[in-house]
């Protein structure tokens, strides 16, 4: 955005907040939150992964990049070192964090030092964290395996054979394990050695019959010295050493191992590492610009084991785990459900493990030099990744920073029907339940490679919004060294987010709209009147806003674990987590098989003490976790449990609620939809509500792609509206609301997929209208604007006023700028200086191929008259209306720079720039790369080089399509072009 017209909005926002006095708005708290979201702090301004492919770094370059971030008003960005699949365009870097590959980061940091910058490091060349300086004893390991069969009744020594390990890990690669020079891996501890008889028939297993022999069995001589008794016994000997799996995809240098992320000395040792190389050259890190060390998605594969688990499996789970080994295996066949009893009590050992000693530790680690740690932690798990971790206790109480990640335009759906590369909602309910705050994501990942612009970002981005996300990191953009051309080279997925891309120069106000939203909801506290407890299953899943659960059009909620379940307060009613103080109206269960104990108890103290509780019966008490202080609770299921009845909530015994509907018991307890409106049903509208002292705000979000004017009501009392619009930065009075019992009401209409934010303050109201209506069922499309309402629909419309009404014969005039239009397209890329367009049609359709296959910013021109005295109303006003465009636009009326439009609808305020007679227009418009790349696999030119052959395509995003193949995207300015002239209605 110029920097004039972004002052000139500003202020607007400024004199539209003061033009409405009396609303008691003037509030030091309110002034400074205003004052935030009409120029966002660097604290909610987006980051992007910043990919070095290869290690290969230029430094010039770097730098060039660095400044193109923060001049786009990107605040940060996380170095990301990742390998490449290509060879060709892809230079080859030094070894990660060797002497080379440290005075590149330290670079980065001081170059983003002195623009006032933050810089997050991933943890390793690629992900799962890992290098290739950990030694074995710190690298990943697994459990394994070899059997003997002997016959017993007499004592015999048998040799077992160290366990084979495959050469290959899970992905098929070499693994990478150090062996020794008698053939056996360096690192190796065993863990037992078991005697299984076999057993006759259909017969299960028994722990009892099965026997630890390990005290018979000499590991150094590999001989097994024991009398077995009569029988046929199996003997398997248990030993845990490196999986040997590898970083997924490090630099050419950089191959390593993972790191044990289930042991607290191999975490520290990782990390301690990293933080010494890092100050071996930056020095005192609390004094640099890097602030954050980070941990990628955790998807390692196979078995996996670490010394200590026996022990910490005993701690939880209050038993052995040795004679029970053999069904990870499969070499024994126990009962159903001892099996499974089994398999939850290993999950959430490793889960605890995982918590405690690598996202627990690292942030100790971190936090100690002045660092802070994040990651997607445990994730993205279920339904994607089967990570063993209860995701809501790894992100918030093992991380500084929480992040999740969402995608654009992708198909990966369970058979639920969940959007399984959406986590959005499990990650700002970690970071509000455990007081965190921030709510990271990884935002718009793709496989369409430069499909998309700015505003098919934007609905996606406030579904994240509407879900909880605060901070925006968008993935990502790739480090491009000199002389790679355009588009160049890139990650293969991602939003490409670099100063490549066509729109680019353009693309500051989309990120001032990014941060406004974040800086708002950074601010303000989440508001909610469910809590879904998700039940005490691991690995676990949050799914996506009204995936797993959904309380209901116009309810939100938030999720809960059983570790925040259990420190829940009670009082008057309300469900108070005492860690952030939010406070629930109601508490809602996921269907359990069986239920812990320890979350029974607190259920039926909750309810004794009048919380409101619904959800499914479980079916069982899972007794094995009985402590001996625990009373028996035989039949409490039965009594707690009681079928919902309408019309009815218990005031006397604890109850939970069975089948009961959530709205249902919402409306029973006489608490009005958070947000309702005349068609909630469809979701036509999503929202989030967040309240910062007496400032509620909510954001609401148009899902559709056509105009929304609705009647709001907002369950508020006693408070004046404002509509904060994050596009613009403006702020103006809601001169239509009427207070009802069931809230306030506020008419307002939204653009295609547009948001703002419905601002309520204490205060006085001063002169307002009270409703608006016309022969529709819903409300004209209307604008507030300081002294009054602008209404965008033809017709009669009755304004109702506290004391009467007022009918208005509404009037537009509308102008369609008509007619031929020259276009100038830049030199060198195979379309005319300059092409007449006798009416604006998409480039794509053009016959001439290099206007066909333009990829650029083409500036549109024209010329138009407009009258000496277009109205005799001295409060008309008159708007350019540019119609439909792809991407980006930036315009100049009469040389006046009226600034950067990329989301509908593309509308400015030009009263004052209009002059009598002859008006030039200046229209610049900046498309996507991927016509041009179509048309050079079409005709052989070489206008683009990159290394991505093929991309995914909206609507059939499963498949990968060559280049040649993708259909052309329509770009450029279609129209129709108008001047539309209006009369504000002032107000009463």
């Amino acid at each position: 955005m110029n920097i004039k017209t972004k002052d000139l909005l500003i202020l607007a926002g400024f004199f539209a907040g003061i033009l409405v006095p009396g609303f008691g708005q003037n509030s030091p708290e309110y002034e400074t939150v205003r004052r935030g979201f009409q120029n966002p702090p660097a604290a909610a301004r987006p980051h992007v992964y910043h990919w070095w492919l290869g290690g290969h770094v230029d430094s010039l370059r770097l730098k060039e990049e660095i400044r193109a971030f923060k001049e786009a008003g990107v605040s940060g960005f996380t170095i990301f070192e990742i390998g490449s699949r290509d060879t060709v365009l892809v230079g080859t870097g030094p070894e990660f964090l060797g002497e080379e590959s440290l005075k590149t980061i330290q670079f980065a940091v001081e170059e983003a030092g002195k623009l006032g910058m933050q810089v997050g490091l991933n943890t390793a060349s690629s992900w799962n964290a890992g290098g290739n300086w950990l030694t074995p004893e710190h690298a990943a390991k697994s459990i394994y395996q070899s059997k003997v069969n002997l016959s017993g009744g007499k004592r015999q020594e048998v040799s077992i054979p160290f366990p084979e390990i495959p050469e290959t890990d899970p992905r098929g690669r070499k693994r990478m394990i150090e062996f020794g020079t008698d053939g056996k891996p360096v690192y190796a501890e065993e863990i037992a050695l078991l005697a299984i008889p076999e057993f006759p028939g259909n017969s299960l297993a028994d722990t009892s019959q099965i026997r630890d022999i390990s005290e018979f069995f000499d590991p150094e001589t590999e001989i097994l010295d024991w009398e077995a008794p009569e029988g046929e016994w199996k003997i398997i000997r248990y030993v845990c050493s490196n999986s040997g799996e590898n970083l997924i995809l490090p630099s050419k240098y950089s191959a390593g191992p993972i790191v044990d992320h289930y042991d607290a000395d191999a975490t520290a040792f990782h990390f301690n590492y990293i933080i010494e190389r890092l100050q071996s050259v930056l020095g005192d890190l609390r004094q640099t610009a890097l602030k954050s060390l980070y941990m990628a998605s955790y998807e390692a594969r196979g078995f996996t084991w670490t010394p200590t688990l026996p022990e910490k499996f005993r701690m939880i789970n209050g038993y052995d785990v040795k004679k029970l080994l053999p069904i990870l295996f499969e070499e024994a066949e126990f009962s159903a459900e001892t099996t499974a009893n089994f398999r939850a009590d290993f999950q959430r050992t490793l889960s605890e493990l995982m918590i405690h000693n690598f996202y627990m530790k690292s942030k100790e680690v971190c936090n100690a030099h002045g660092l802070k740690n994040n990651s997607e932690a445990g994730g993205p798990g279920l339904p994607l990744h089967n990570v063993p971790v209860e995701p809501l206790k790894a992100l918030g109480k093992g991380l500084d920073i929480p992040r999740g990640e969402f995608w654009i335009n992708h198909g990966r759906y369970n058979e639920d029907g969940m959007d399984i590369l959406r986590v959005v909602k499990e990650v700002s309910s970690a970071s509000h339940m455990y007081g965190l705050g921030i709510v990271e994501m990884e935002a718009f990942t793709s496989f369409q490679h430069w499909q998309e612009g700015p505003f098919e970002m934007k609905p996606i981005g406030d579904r994240a919004f509407a879900e909880g996300m605060n901070k925006v990191v968008v993935h990502g953009s790739t480090h491009n060294p000199q002389g790679t051309g355009v588009p160049g080279i890139v990650y293969h997925a991602g939003t490409h987010y670099n100063d490549k891309r066509v729109w680019w120069p353009k693309i500051r106000p989309f990120n001032e709209y990014l941060a406004r939203i974040s800086y708002i909801l950074q601010e303000a506290d989440f508001q909610a009147d469910f809590l879904y407890y998700y039940g005490d299953t691991i690995p676990n899943y949050g799914g996506h806003k009204r995936g797993r659960f959904s309380p209901g059009a116009g309810y939100d909620y938030e999720l809960l674990n059983t570790e925040i379940l259990l420190g829940l307060e009670v009082q008057e009613g309300k469900i108070i987590n005492p860690i952030n103080g939010a406070k629930f109206s109601v508490l809602a269960l996921a269907e359990e098989h069986e239920i812990h104990p320890e979350v029974l108890l607190k259920l039926k103290e909750m309810a004794e003490n009048g919380a409101v509780i619904i959800g499914p019966r479980p079916k069982a008490i899972a007794r094995r976790k009985l402590k001996p202080d625990m009373p028996g609770m035989q039949g409490w299921l039965d009594e707690l449990w009681q079928a919902d009845k309408p019309k009815e909530i218990s005031s006397g015994a604890p109850v939970i609620y069975q089948d009961a509907d959530p709205t249902g018991m919402m409306q029973r307890m006489g608490i009005a939809p958070d947000l309702d409106y005349a068609d909630k049903h469809f979701y036509t509208l999503d929202y989030t509500h967040h309240q910062k002292g007496d400032l509620d705000f909510y954001f609401v979000v148009n899902t559709t792609g056509d105009w929304v004017s609705r009647s709001l009501t907002f369950r508020q009392q006693g408070k004046v509206p404002e509509i904060w619009d994050p596009v613009s930065g403006q702020v103006a009075a809601a001169t239509i609301y009427e207070q009802k019992e069931q809230g306030i009401v506020v008419p307002l209409t939204l653009a295609p997929c547009e948001s703002k934010f419905v601002v309520f303050a204490p205060g006085n109201s001063t002169a307002h209208f009270t409703q608006i209506a016309g022969a529709g069922l819903h409300p004209p499309k209307i604008s507030y604007v300081p002294d009054g309402i602008e209404i965008w629909d033809e017709g009669i419309f009755v304004l109702y006023e506290e004391e009467g009404a007022r009918e208005i014969h509404n009037s537009l005039r509308q102008t369609v700028l008509d007619g031929a239009w020259e276009v100038f397209f830049p030199e060198g890329w195979g379309a005319p200086e300059k092409a007449i367009f006798p009416e604006l049609t998409s480039w794509a359709t053009s016959d001439v191929e290099g206007i066909k296959y333009f990829s650029g910013t083409a500036r549109y021109e024209k010329q138009f008259v407009h009258a000496l005295h277009p109205t005799d109303h001295a409060d008309a006003k008159t708007y350019l209306k540019l119609g439909d465009l792809s991407h980006v636009a930036e315009v100049w009326l009469n040389d006046k720079p009226l600034g950067i439009t990329w989301a509908k609808p593309h509308r400015f305020d030009v009263t004052d720039l209009l002059r009598p007679g002859i008006n030039s227009l200046r229209i610049e418009v900046a498309n996507t790369w991927s016509n041009r790349i179509t048309g050079d696999a079409l005709t052989g030119e070489t206008y683009t080089q990159t290394h991505i052959e093929e991309t995914n395509i909206h609507g059939i995003s499963h498949i990968r399509v060559p280049w040649a193949e993708v259909p052309l995207i329509p770009s450029g300015l279609f129209g129709p072009v108008t001047l539309r002239a209006l009369v504000p209605v002032p107000l009463p």
